[in-house]
């Protein structure tokens, strides 16, 4: 290596160190172009008082014989010389070895990118996005015995100045103007040059199903993730035994069906998107404390990893939609689960958290600095939570309420020792995660499966439960029994009587039904601003008693629906469509005069005696 050299004042040079060509290396030494060019015409004036006119012709000599030798070292490929360096890589004209990274320039200076090793090893391809890192190794000390770090970030990040001076924070010198130019020179030089030497591999930033298998466990990609889910990847691991973890989960299948359930559900997950359904919740709540609700998630999230709550990979409701969204998508084919539901409550007591945004199965779409999309997270899972309460509550939608599960466990405790449950599945988790992928990556299983999906579901549909409910029930079974027959072996497989005690039924689903027998109770509460004489506060309407007809006006119904959570125009479409409204001129209302005044209100039929839910209203007395 030549070394950098400072400028100062010119040593007191004499005639003999003008002919021995001394003054010339001196000169050549200084690395500031200002300060080179000031000394040489000091250096010029001396060379005359000192009578030696040779001067100039030996410097133009000298500067010409360095672009020679320039241009013959550019020519020349070198060979990166780190120690223990992972692989020899093509230079070119780049010096590479433990004192740094260096060329001349094409006046014969030497230009420096980086004072330590440091060198690319790794391509990264996303099978997501298609979109391409690069993992730099390197090694910040002159200790050739001190190992090599590394980091990986987007190859646009070393392919400009102004963005590769970000590398200092990872502890690779880099300073902006030409040291920083000069290194994304020599790493574009060192890639172009061996395309052939460094490994390009393919890489994803998510969990689950992909093009070569399901990750973390089957297919050759690596992991390539945001450090804000490094936690969550590094408790997706092994700890303990399978045989540990069977112990326990065994009895917790012997003792309580909440238990079989969170399992069910837990294997349910990477089922999802090989059968085509759709994202599903599975809740478990107690009003009680002490139940085992959150031993529960622990037992469902020890199948794939750590099942500590709060921990990476177990999180509690107190999130933003867009972490709920981020995480989802990260773990894509595997469950998530969201501990104590008290946590996402308003200051007003109520729940802040929105079931179908996450049900959906894909995050919003989001613009960015460029007016372009960013990559919007998609999952193909279900979701285990827990809770004081009920995940949904009535007035939600119907494509909420079909999404979501929920297991009373107020019956009994869910396990004999829920304490003991927990240390336990806190040393051995993660093993059958990987076993039941493996099982089901082998050949022609997954095609046996969705066959077997398709009898549970017809089997389901028998009942009175919605399609929705009915999928994820039979994804549930289905995971029940393949886990049954790969892992316990304890001949308890759930059966649709067991799961179908926890489904919905079309009523209970239904919009209209919810609706009405929510604008019924609401007369009824407030039948006294339906009197013949109000005495206080305003009047809603009347009570045609005779023909059995609440007469409501319009404005006042559509703030109870807004207060309610329903959608006006929806429930009065389903109304009508049921023939619980006696309609007018104008659609869904008719006009009466409510104390004297013309006012536009919805004329509702309500129940007779003996009449469930609007049935038989064709025959009801107009």
């Amino acid at each position: 290596m030549t070394p950098e050299q400072t400028s100062g004042s010119p040593p007191a040079f004499t005639l003999e160190d003008f002919q021995s060509g001394r003054v010339i290396e001196w000169l050549e030494g200084i690395q500031s172009s200002y300060q080179r060019t000031r000394e040489e015409y000091v250096l010029r004036a001396l060379a005359k008082e000192l009578k030696f006119s040779g001067f100039p012709q030996m410097l133009k000599a000298y500067r010409d014989e360095m672009k020679k030798m320039n241009s013959i070292s550019v020519q020349e490929d070198g060979v990166s010389e780190f120690a223990d360096q992972a692989l020899d890589l093509n230079t070119g004209e780049w010096t590479a070895d433990e004192s740094g990274i260096w060329r001349y320039d094409s006046k014969g200076r030497i230009t420096y990118a980086c004072s330590h090793p440091v060198m690319p090893v790794q391509l990264m391809r996303s099978i997501d996005t298609g979109l391409m890192k690069v993992t730099l190794a390197h090694r910040r000390s002159y200790n050739s015995k001190r190992p090599w770090s590394k980091i990986t970030v987007p190859l646009s990040r070393v392919s400009k100045a102004n963005d590769i001076v970000a590398l200092v924070d990872c502890g690779i010198s880099v300073t902006s103007g030409e040291r920083a130019q000069a290194l994304v020179d020599f790493l574009r030089d060192v890639l172009d040059r061996n395309q052939g030497v460094i490994p390009e591999v393919k890489s994803v930033s998510r969990m689950g199903w992909n093009e070569d298998g399901f990750s973390p466990y089957v297919g050759g990609v690596v992991f390539d993730s945001a450090d804000a889910f490094r936690p969550v990847y590094e408790d997706l691991r092994q700890a303990g035994t399978l045989d540990g973890w069977l112990e326990e989960a065994l009895e917790a299948r012997a003792y309580s069906l909440p238990a079989r359930v969170a399992l069910a559900a837990s294997f349910a997950a990477p089922l999802v998107e090989p059968t085509g359904c759709l994202p599903f919740f599975v809740h478990f709540w107690a009003v009680g404390s002490a139940t085992g609700k959150s031993v529960t998630l622990m037992l469902g999230a020890s199948v794939w990893g750590n099942p500590a709550i709060n921990g990476g990979y177990v999180k509690s409701f107190k999130g933003t939609t867009v972490s709920f969204e981020l995480t989802a998508g990260f773990l894509h084919s595997l469950p998530m689960f969201l501990d104590e539901l008290q946590l996402s409550k308003d200051k007003k007591g109520r729940i802040a958290f929105n079931v179908y945004e996450l049900a959906a199965g894909a995050g919003k779409g989001r613009a960015n600095q460029n007016l372009g999309l960013n990559y919007t997270p998609k999952w193909d899972n279900c979701f285990i939570t827990s809770g004081e309460s009920p995940l949904t509550e009535e007035t939600d939608g119907a494509g909420a309420l079909n999404r979501v599960i929920e297991i009373n466990c107020t019956s009994k405790k869910i396990f004999r020792d829920g304490r003991r449950t927990a240390n336990r599945l806190k040393k051995n988790f993660g093993h059958a995660g990987k076993l039941f992928i493996e099982k089901l990556c082998q050949e022609g299983e997954l095609d046996r499966v969705r066959e077997l999906y398709e009898n549970v579901y017809a089997e389901c549909m028998q009942g009175e439960t919605t399609e929705k409910q009915a999928m994820a029930a039979a994804l549930i079974l289905t995971a029940d029994k393949l886990a049954s027959d790969w892992i316990f072996h304890d001949n308890r497989a759930l059966t649709v009587e067991e799961i179908g005690q926890f489904l919905r039924d079309e009523k209970e689903v239904s919009l209209v039904d919810r609706g009405y027998d929510y604008a019924c109770g609401w007369i009824s509460a407030n039948s006294n601003q339906f009197a013949e004489e109000i005495r206080h506060g305003e009047r809603f309407g009347v009570i045609d008693e005779e023909n059995n007809l609440a007469i409501i006006n319009r404005v006042v119904w559509n703030r109870m629906c807004e207060q309610a959570g329903f959608s006006s125009k929806a429930l009065l479409s389903g109304l009508k469509e049921r023939g619980l409204l006696v309609l007018g001129s104008k659609g869904y209302t008719k006009t009466k005069k409510l104390d004297g005044v013309p006012t536009n209100c919805v004329w509702l039929r309500l129940p007779v005696d003996g009449v469930e839910d609007g049935e038989g209203a064709d025959e009801l007395p107009l």
